[in-house]
Parts: structure tokens; sequence; C-alpha cells
């Protein structure tokens, strides 16, 4: 009778078989190949092979990608034989046909500041206490969630907060940009060899976009306001605003918004 590793390395020569032919097969035909018994071959195919294997319709199943991971006996034999593993993850495909996108187009020597007011609005405590600079009734015109308790209305806006803003994503982009209206060419390099004129700016801008998934119709229990619409002006109050307050040096920042509707912002300062 094969030893456990015997088996253990059969049924990890079956599956590699299996994954370079890409050939469906039964679990029948993988206890046959493992020769383990009726009861070691359900444990282990639980513990050890389950993420390895995906159903192919009919009762048959194929092997994971995941496989690529674990080409050779040693490597199968470390990462998956060794110890409980469950490499493969259901997924539920959940497609949104309402999002809204945000991209914040700021100069590079702003990401530092930038990151850190953005990462304290991933804390409760720090959103609820710009909520709570915002008037109640403005914020319940905006966010009209049926709770009569304050406390408890704004722990549910909150709630929209925290399921809707959860991350962001920083990309770098080199620009060239005029500094100033157009200007002759002699003009412009007769300045001061000394201090010449910033009139042609090479600088690399930050990108921050935010991608927001909503679902269609009304918010559930906000009878009169849609997901877009709160997400639009919660993140005007919580992002833009706050932004602002760090970046307010720059002549303008622009804020580019996609999805369901295409808009371009401009704050442009008034000095």
């Amino acid at each position: 009778m094969p030893t456990k590793t015997e088996c253990q390395e059969k049924a990890f020569q079956f599956l590699k078989e299996k994954f370079e032919s890409q050939t469906r097969f039964k679990e029948s035909e993988f206890k046959t190949a493992t020769g383990f018994s009726n009861v070691s071959f359900q444990t282990y195919l639980s513990k050890q092979f389950k993420g390895l294997l995906l159903p192919a319709g009919d009762g048959y199943f194929r092997v994971s990608g995941i496989l690529r991971l674990f080409r050779t006996w040693k490597q199968s034999q470390d990462k998956v034989v060794s110890q409980n593993r469950n490499f493969g993850r259901r997924y539920r495909h959940l497609p949104f046909d309402q999002v809204v996108i945000f991209e914040f187009y700021l100069p590079l020597r702003n990401e530092e500041y930038l990151r850190e007011t953005l990462d304290a609005l991933f804390y409760r405590d720090s959103v609820l206490l710009r909520l709570k600079s915002i008037e109640i009734r403005n914020l319940r015109e905006h966010c009209p969630f049926a709770e009569s308790d304050e406390e408890r209305f704004l722990g549910k806006v909150c709630d929209f907060v925290s399921e809707k803003f959860g991350g962001y994503s920083v990309n770098h982009v080199a620009g060239r940009f005029r500094a100033g209206p157009l200007r002759l060419r002699r003009d412009v390099l007769s300045g001061s060899s000394i201090a010449p004129d910033r009139y042609i700016v090479d600088e690399t801008t930050a990108v921050v976009k935010f991608i927001i998934p909503c679902a269609d119709g009304i918010r559930p229990g906000a009878p009169t306001k849609s997901e877009p619409e709160m997400v639009r002006w919660l993140f005007e109050q919580l992002f833009v605003g706050s932004i602002l307050e760090v970046v307010n040096a720059e002549d303008e920042i622009w804020l580019l918004e996609s999805g369901l509707q295409h808009r371009l912002h401009i704050w442009r300062a008034q000095d």
C-alpha cells in the first residue's frame, strides 16, 4: 500500500498533467490516481486540494491557474500538502451601471499633505467630526435618512461614507504648462539670465482617483435621494473641503468627474 507522501505526490502529478493538458476530470478519477483510501482522500481533498479544483460543469472539475505557483513536487509539498490551504476563492460578479469617478490633479509637492488629509477621513471619529461641522439641516437635506435621533442619524451617514468611500489610488504624470498668457518668444528669451521668467514649466502632477459604484434608484432609507446624488454632495463636503484647506496655495485646483456625468470642476484662487 503506498505511503501518505507517495499518494500526495501522485495527486500532484495528476493535477499537473490535467493543468498542462487543460482537460476536465471527475473526482473519482482524481481519487483513483492518488491511491488514497476513501476516507483519506476526502480528508486531503477538503484540507489541501479543494482550493486547486474549480467546477467545470456536469460533475467535472478543472485545475485552477494557482497551480502555476507550485510547478514542482517540492514546491507543492512545502506550500500545499504540509498545511491546510484554501487557495481558491469564489467570486460573485457585481456589475454596476452607475458609477461616479473623481480625479484630482495636483502638483506633486502637495501629495504628502494630500495623503495625510485623505487618510484621516478613513477613520470614523474623523468623519463624524467633519459631519458635525456641517449644519444639521443641510446634512439632513442632502442625506435624508429616516432617523429622528441626531446621533443615530449621523451614524447612518457615517455608515454610508464607510460603504462608498473605501480608498483611492494615486499615479504620477509628467506635464508641461504655460505660466501666464501667450507671449512672444523674443520677450521670453530676453528675460534676465540670472532669474529668467517662469514661462514654460515642467511639473509632475499627482492624480488622485476615487471610483464609487452606486446602486440604481433611490437609496433605501433616504427616499428622496439617489446614491450618486449623495455621493457627489458628501465627496464635496468631506474630501474636496479637506483638500482645499491643505492645498489652498495653488492658483487652481482641478477635479475631473466622469461616469454618470462628465464634468470638470475648477477651484480658482480669487486673489
